[in-house]
């Protein structure tokens, strides 16, 4: 993510401030501007302008999810409550469980910074309704004990807030055999779903899929049962970004969907902290996404995640990203890269067949 700055004093800011740590500015996130900026109450004090001088956001204020952790505005004329990000959420846990509100506030804040980045590379994000049947919504479900409820399905994702845990993560990480487990991973991973309806599976892009991934028409819950029985730390690394990607052509998607965006993520921040060398930085990643072949992204992640994996050794802690994409995984990330970089110039999302 790139680097943000405080309108009034210049100093570094969060992607998720509510106020300028240097100056004490109050500080809200603008969707429509895709970056925090610093904001001043109107003669209402629930109304917000930009303080920027000559900006024409218009009157705003404040998602009604402030009160935990959420620093996106709207517009104050729209009628709603919650942002936009926050909408895409079917209700929250029940205030008197300070447990589960703490999961999803920390699971809504992922959520925020995944949103964000499907607006950097201008994916369309609709709220599910009766009127978008096509669109997108969360359940965020806290059922402690329960497993297995994390999914997608027909634009739903479902996210299991045990994962917001760390303990309760590494378990699972742990008996599953996987070397990376985030709620980020998670969150990626299930809108990856989402998105190849739109990006591929509706598109004349389906063959060229299938020459890459498989053939996703193969019986889903019978490869995945079959995987999880069998399932083991190694895999191929040369033919699928993870192991849970070889259990069938639609995960393949998906993992290689939430890893590319890890990896353009992961770069633009690099790049916004001066990490990449001036030559090759040239902009932010995601505002050149369209421009770039992803052999050249890739190339600038590789010193960056060797860094930080060192880095992470030297203080005794885990390997922070313990993947180095080869051979056909990196074909499948190019794939993915393709259709987000060309999507934006199709007519509509549908094949003409």
């Amino acid at each position: 993510m790139r680097l943000f700055h405080c309108d009034r004093c210049g100093a570094a800011i969060s992607f998720g401030a509510h106020a300028c740590d240097a100056c004490g500015a109050s500080v809200g996130y603008v969707p429509e501007l895709r970056r925090p900026r610093v904001i001043v109450p109107a003669s209402d004090p629930t109304v917000f302008h930009v303080a920027a001088p000559g900006d024409v956001s218009g009157p705003m204020w404040r998602c009604l999810n402030a009160a935990w952790g959420c620093n996106w505005m709207l517009p104050a004329d729209s009628g709603r409550t919650w942002c936009r990000s926050c909408r895409l959420t079917r209700g929250r846990p029940d205030t008197g469980r300070p447990e589960a509100i703490a999961a999803w506030t920390t699971v809504e804040a992922a959520k925020r910074r995944l949103v964000h980045q499907l607006d950097e590379f201008a994916l369309p994000i609709e709220i599910g309704s009766a009127s978008m049947p096509d669109g997108l919504v969360f359940d965020l479900v806290y059922l402690p004990g329960e497993g297995g409820i994390t999914g997608h399905l027909d634009g739903l994702v479902t996210l299991d807030l045990a994962e917001a845990d760390d303990v309760h993560r590494d378990r699972l990480r742990r008996r599953l055999g996987e070397p990376f487990r985030t709620v980020i991973g998670h969150l990626r991973h299930e809108i990856g779903h989402y998105y190849w309806m739109r990006l591929v599976g509706q598109t004349n892009e389906i063959g060229s899929f299938r020459r890459l991934f498989g053939d996703e028409r193969r019986d889903y819950r019978e490869a995945v049962d079959q995987y999880y029985a069998t399932a083991s730390p190694t895999w191929d690394r040369t033919r699928f970004v993870t192991g849970y990607a070889g259990s069938h052509p639609l995960e393949d998607w998906a993992e290689t969907f939430a890893h590319y965006l890890h990896i353009v993520d992961a770069v633009d921040t690099a790049v916004a902290h001066d990490l990449v060398p001036p030559d090759r930085a040239g902009v932010l990643v995601t505002e050149a996404v369209g421009t770039l072949g992803f052999v050249d992204i890739l190339d600038a992640w590789r010193p960056i995640n060797a860094a930080v994996n060192a880095i992470a050794e030297t203080v005794g802690a885990a390997t922070v990203y313990p993947f180095d994409p080869a051979g056909t995984v990196v074909d499948k990330l190019t794939f993915v890269h393709d259709q987000i970089s060309s999507h934006t110039e199709r007519d509509r999302f549908y094949s003409d067949a």
